[in-house]
């Protein structure tokens, strides 16, 4: 397994998790200073949820942004000034015979279609591929999609109740932590990897269970890197997203970005505040990929739930079986989305009643150890 190039001095690898959230029994993510070997093996100390770890086939690339091609334009000649009078021309021009001229407009005709050509080619996409790849992009998110996202009916999650650990892990608690509070609210924080595919599982979620207490505005649709494992997983990003909520403050930063041309081409793309930085050494030591704090008390240090169940789908094609309790898509991201909302309940002290007061999160609080 290959190190993935962290982009600043924090480390940016996914970690293996265990069914049960719990830490990898090998597996490291890379120090700081770690640099991106090449091949098409996915980075180390990638975390993965209930096992999944394998890239899964048949993912469909990011969309590449199409430009429009240009038209090249032409000159006219006229005739030229007529000469003065008294003016002697001197010796005859020379003359070209008519395959001359045939074969120079031929190499006029050929080098303007080469022109042409390579404007066309290299103008078609406004990123770079690699191995017919091409590197994802951030578009609007569509509002249907969302609407769909953040407006699943109780009655859905209480059918879909808390799934088996082997299906989706719950938030770690840790006892005795000081509370967080940002800008006067209790507050959660959540750092991720635009590349990372087991963020990408993980938005899903913490959309779903975040909306339950505020809105998020500007979000982007997009894809993890297809060139890591579970390639090109249909997600969102938060990078120029905005959240606001009368119960909590959530703080979100995607430290790194895409892939560009292949593994391993990923930069830094939000530098940490110093806040971000305390809670993401404190708490998972060493950093990595998905990491959400809530209020200090519940953790997701492992993903909650195996990417590989998003394969093959868009964002239209998971927002739509979301209504549905008994699709393993739903099971995954409403039961993830349960402990979620538990976990935050906890700390806004049960409100609002339409998001705490549901059995489920009650149910949910306990297993984690809150309630």
């Amino acid at each position: 397994m290959s190190p993935v190039q962290a982009g600043s001095g924090k480390g940016s690898g996914q970690k293996p998790g265990s069914t049960a959230g719990g830490r990898p029994a090998s597996g490291t993510k890379p120090s700081t200073g770690t640099k991106p070997s090449s091949g098409t093996k996915p980075s180390s100390g990638v975390r993965t949820s209930n096992g999944a770890g394998k890239a899964a086939p048949g993912r469909r690339p990011g969309p590449a942004t199409k430009t429009s091609s240009g038209r090249s334009g032409g000159g006219g000649g006229g005739r030229g000034p007529k000469q003065p009078g008294g003016y002697k021309p001197g010796a005859a021009p020379q003359r070209f015979s008519p395959s001359t001229i045939a074969f120079a407009i031929v190499a006029v005709v050929v080098v303007i279609v080469v022109a042409f050509v390579v404007v066309k080619v290299t103008g078609s996409s406004s990123k770079p591929t690699s191995g017919g790849l091409a590197a994802p992009v951030n578009v609007p998110a569509s509002a249907t999609v969302v609407n769909q996202v953040t407006s699943v009916p109780t009655t859905v999650d209480s059918a879909v109740g808390l799934p088996s650990t082997n299906t989706v892990a719950p938030p770690t608690y840790k006892s005795g932590q000081p509370k967080l509070t940002i800008a006067g609210k209790p507050g959660a924080v959540f750092i991720g990897g635009e590349f990372c595919p087991y963020c990408a599982a993980q938005r899903w979620a913490i959309i779903m269970a975040f909306s339950k207490f505020g809105t998020f505005s500007n979000l982007k649709e997009t894809t993890s890197s297809p060139w890591d494992t579970d390639p090109s997983t249909a997600t969102f990003s938060f990078y120029g997203a905005t959240y606001s909520s009368p119960y909590i403050t959530f703080d979100t930063s995607e430290h790194v970005s895409n892939d560009t041309s292949g593994l391993g081409t990923r930069t830094t793309l939000q530098p940490l505040t110093p806040l971000e930085s305390s809670l993401w050494s404190k708490y998972d030591n060493p950093e990595g990929f998905p990491f959400l704090d809530i209020g200090n008390k519940a953790f997701v240090l492992t993903p909650s739930y195996s990417p590989a169940v998003l394969s093959g789908l868009d964002q239209e094609d998971i927002a739509s079986k979301l209504r549905n309790p008994t699709d393993p898509v739903t099971q995954s991201i409403v039961g993830t989305s349960n402990y979620l909302t538990a976990s935050i309940c906890a700390i806004t002290g049960q409100e609002p009643a339409s998001a705490c007061s549901p059995a489920v999160v009650a149910k949910a609080a306990k297993q984690i150890g809150l309630g």
